[in-house]
């Protein structure tokens, strides 16, 4: 019983392990189909993921060719939203007519199991034509075909691309074949030139092929060659840069070339590459040398100019813009006084307006003028200017600015003012000499028997005529040295004088004539003055006249201010009044021969103390107002 009971147990066990091994082998049968189907949806998860997100069309058909399914970007290409629109569609409905059969037996090879490539022409829903790139991939089942997977590629941008490409290198090479300036390809590691363009042959002489396989700095200028090679191998790639040289023509004669170096990013097997544009700049450079020449030459005329000339420039309408440094030093006014002001600002009124008139009537003509103009300085001074006046033309011949040219010629008009005085001094001199000569005979004549007459007359009524004829004829006398005086010069005897004495002396001869005017004589004189050398009648005969001119020149009385003092080594003597004072048109002529302001005067008065004064080698002076008075000044040297 024991023994049956154990074959029991033990076949009992073992069928447990039976049952246990099956489950271990139906356990790992369902663990190998689980891992299996992970595998295959997470393949399947790829296979998804390259449809949707394939970057060009990809479709699937069926062995019939009709689309079964089709990815994102095809739905674009077909111009539609839903796919409904293409599924169950024929692949030849998006193909043009042309090319169906060629693309039909391409579909055939590929179900026979074949990968098939092809490019033709594609049509969507609107029509619109591309070329593609069509490759057909079989898909299979159990190594039999079930189906097609068909990518499509658009070529339209890569053909755009490639004709853009020719075209742009077409232009590239249009524009290196005809153009003037020198195209060049060097290879940097090599130092050789790759290309040259034709232009080589225009502007150096020789033909491409000359500098095609050499250096670049080929004929280049021995004083240029560092500054060619640093241009063509920089170290730091700092390009584009810029450089000029000299290169020999094939006539041996030098071209100035401006270069400009632009490194090329990729070149050939990782060698460096440059393009070159030269420029031929020979002519440029003659035309800056000619123009340097010709800057330097108008700041030479423009210094030369401003160093003998007052310059000025004004606008259209005459109002000053400009004005150089002479122009100040001439007419003692500052720039700033002078830029925004008309030239009226100078007018001295010796000129009446008619002058102007006449001078900008020539000058808005587009005409230059010429002529001699009286000024003012900005202290009152009178000074005369040789004047040019230039119009500058527009495009048009209208002036739209005019140059004042000016050369102070005061000293020269002064000397014409004297030669002229001394002319008709000349003609006085003869005439005096002639009528002295004349009267001077007759006159001893009469002086001699009158003094006779009074040796034989003792009567007091006869004593008396005859006492008044002489006085007469003494005064006839000394009009007749006056005579000489203009005639020529007289051999004056200079002695040392007192001038306090002198003075007084002239008060003492001219007062009665001064209280019969009601007139007041001041006298202004300082003490310790110094004796000086001079002829004391003929500077007498100066002061007289000057004083009493003072005086007639105030009918109705004044006052006469004679001041004596130093200054500057030179002996002043000042008579002032305070008449009615001298016109400006009249002041500018006094001194002339028979130029006079008064009824019966003569016009000698004044020259003839204007000449003793120069005699004497001093100078004399009138200043006058019109209303204000006269002043007569008269320096004398000391020495």
């Amino acid at each position: 019983m024991k023994e049956r009971s154990d074959n029991d147990n033990t076949v009992r066990v073992f069928k447990n392990m039976q049952w246990e091994g099956k489950m271990v082998n139906y356990s790992d049968s369902i663990l190998i189909e689980k891992n299996q189907l992970t595998k295959l949806h997470r393949d399947f998860e790829k296979f998804q993921s390259l449809f949707t997100h394939f970057p060009d069309i990809m479709y699937s058909l069926n062995l019939s060719g009709f689309i079964t399914d089709v990815n994102e970007y095809g739905k674009k290409y077909f111009l539609t939203e839903h796919i409904s629109n293409i599924i169950n569609q024929h692949y030849t409905a998006f193909i043009i007519t042309s090319e169906q059969d060629r693309v039909s037996k391409s579909f055939r090879l590929t179900i026979e199991g074949h990968v098939t490539q092809l490019q033709t022409t594609f049509v969507n829903r609107s029509g619109e034509q591309f070329e593609v790139e069509l490759i057909n991939i079989p898909f299979f089942i159990e190594d039999e075909v079930k189906g097609i997977y068909s990518l499509v590629r658009d070529l339209s941008k890569e053909h755009g691309t490639v004709l853009a490409l020719r075209e742009s290198e077409g232009k590239y090479r249009l524009i290196a074949e005809h153009t003037s300036e020198l195209i060049t390809l060097v290879n940097v590691e090599r130092d050789v030139v790759t290309y040259a363009s034709p232009s080589h042959r225009t502007i150096l002489g020789h033909f491409p092929s000359y500098y095609t396989g050499s250096s670049i700095q080929k004929d280049v200028h021995p004083e240029d060659q560092r500054a060619a090679h640093l241009l063509y191998n920089r170290t730091d790639n700092s390009y584009p840069a810029v450089v000029e040289y000299r290169r020999k023509h094939a006539n041996c004669t030098w071209i100035t070339l401006e270069d400009r170096a632009k490194l090329i990013p990729y070149g050939i097997n990782g060698e460096r590459m440059i393009v070159v544009v030269s420029r031929d700049i020979t002519e440029k450079k003659h035309a800056e040398k000619e123009l340097q020449q010709t800057i330097k030459q108008l700041k030479d005329l423009k210094y030369a100019l401003d160093e003998s000339a007052l310059v000025s420039v004004t606008d259209m309408e005459g109002i000053i813009t400009s004005v150089n440094e002479k122009f100040c030093e001439i007419t003692g006014y500052e720039k700033n006084d002078l830029i925004g002001e008309d030239h009226i600002i100078l007018n001295s009124g010796y000129h009446p307006p008619s002058f102007f008139d006449e001078m900008w009537s020539v000058i808005r003509s587009g005409s230059v003028w010429k002529g001699e103009i009286n000024n003012f300085t900005k202290q009152g001074d009178t000074f005369w200017v040789d004047t040019t006046v230039v119009p500058f033309l527009d495009d048009k011949g209208v002036p739209y600015q005019y140059v004042y040219i000016r050369n102070d010629i005061t000293d020269r008009k002064r000397a014409e003012e004297l030669l002229r005085t001394s002319d008709k001094l000349s003609v006085i001199g003869e005439l005096a000499a002639g009528v002295a000569h004349e009267i001077r005979n007759p006159l001893t004549s009469l002086k001699g028997f009158t003094q006779i007459l009074k040796s034989r007359h003792t009567c007091d009524s006869d004593q008396e005529f005859i006492k008044i004829m002489l006085a007469e004829l003494d005064r006839i006398n000394m009009i007749v040295n006056e005579f000489m005086v203009l005639a020529r010069p007289q051999a004056v005897n200079f002695e040392q004088t007192n001038i306090h004495y002198l003075i007084t002396n002239v008060l003492t001869l001219i007062e009665t004539q001064a209280i019969l005017n009601n007139v007041q004589i001041y006298t202004r004189v300082i003490d310790n003055l110094p004796e000086i050398s001079c002829s004391e009648n003929q500077i007498k005969q100066v002061l007289i006249n000057v004083i009493k001119n003072a005086i007639e020149a105030m009918p109705e009385g004044g006052e006469v201010v004679l001041s004596v003092y130093i200054r500057h080594g030179e002996l002043m003597i000042e008579i002032r009044d305070n008449g009615s004072g001298i016109p400006e048109h009249e002041l500018a002529h006094l001194g002339e021969p028979f130029y006079t302001t008064k009824e019966k005067g003569n016009g000698l008065g004044l020259m003839i103390c204007r000449r003793i004064v120069q005699n004497h080698k001093g100078e004399f002076l009138i200043d006058s107002r019109e209303e204000e008075g006269t002043v007569v000044t008269i320096r004398l040297p000391i020495e």
